[in-house]
Formats: structure tokens, sequence, C-alpha cells
């Protein structure tokens, strides 16, 4: 799965779009970008550095919680399918 196929799977899901956050950090969101540095993410992203990879983060008032990296896009946007859709399911 590829960040930008993300979205679409999680509206099928029953995920509100509100809650996701792709490419980029925002607010009271979940988040999943390509780190800043070198992730190979196709769109241009990350410059700086030399860690590469992506992350998935909850992000509220600037603050990065949960935060996961991943070596690759894939992983990052199944790990955040799967919590999304879990806590769909098990309603919370």
């Amino acid at each position: 799965m590829r960040a930008r196929e993300l979205l679409d799977w999680l509206a099928a899901a029953g995920v509100a779009a509100a809650a996701i956050s792709v490419g980029a950090e925002a607010d009271r969101a979940w988040c999943v970008r390509a780190v800043p540095g070198g992730g190979d993410g196709g769109d241009g992203e990350g410059s700086e550095g030399s860690e590469g990879g992506w992350e998935v983060f909850w992000c509220d008032g600037g603050g990065r919680f949960e935060w996961t990296r991943f070596d690759d896009e894939s992983a990052a946007c199944f790990s955040l399918f799967g919590r999304l859709v879990w806590a769909r399911l098990a309603g919370s």
C-alpha cells in the first residue's frame, strides 16, 4: 500500500478522512509521512540529513505521540491502517 492510497482504503473502512494526514504534519490527526532527510517517498519529500524511512504518529498541540519509524512506505501505511481500522471496529 502506498501513502496516496491510504486515505481511500481508510474511507472504505469507515475511518473519517479528517483524522489522517498523508505527507504532512497536521494537528489532531494521525500523520504518515516520509522522514525528512532522505525518505524515498517519490514525492520529493525530505532533503535534510540521511536517515530516510517513514514515520507514523499522532500530532496534538505540536507534540508527536505514539511515534513509530518504518524503513518503507508500505509498512508505515499498513501499520496506520491496522491501527485505525482496529480502533474503528473496537468502537474507540
